[in-house]
């Protein structure tokens, strides 16, 4: 049988800690374009409570609109990339792969984190620490409870 890797505590919790910020912000990009989608539906939303023409409200909730589309665009694909965390990481953190695939898979983690710092910086940089930490192999050396 082949050996399985053990996911060290720090890239464990960073991951965890990661898929769980990439599910809130992708609720949170879909809040956004609803929003965006239907401000005409607020009752602040009109030309007479912001005291600008017909031309210029219209203008800003085409822009609006067109901003929210983008949103759900957006979302679409970063929830595919969730998908795809959703199945690889879990059994990353179970042991569930060898050493060469879980390297793999370490590598994906912190290209995914390198090209999330674009939409989501925290999930981007906790992704980027855990997958080039279990990348190159670092072990901690020292529980950090030993002392506690």
């Amino acid at each position: 049988m082949y050996n399985m890797h053990k996911m060290d505590r720090t890239p464990k919790i960073l991951t965890i800690i990661g898929l769980v910020f990439e599910v809130v912000g992708i609720i949170g990009i879909f809040i956004g374009a609803y929003i965006m989608r239907n401000l005409m539906d607020f009752s602040f939303m009109s030309p007479e409570t912001l005291e600008i023409s017909q031309e210029e409200f219209d203008m800003i909730i085409d822009i609006y609109t067109w901003i929210g589309n983008l949103l759900v665009v957006m979302g679409i694909i970063m929830s595919v990339f969730l998908f795809v965390n959703l199945i690889l990481f879990p059994k990353l953190i179970k042991s569930k792969y060898t050493e060469e695939s879980a390297k793999k898979v370490y590598l994906y983690q912190a290209i995914w984190g390198g090209l999330n710092l674009l939409s989501n910086q925290v999930v981007g940089i906790l992704y980027l620490i855990s997958g080039v930490s279990g990348y190159n192999g670092h072990v901690e050396e020292k529980d950090i409870r030993d002392g506690i």
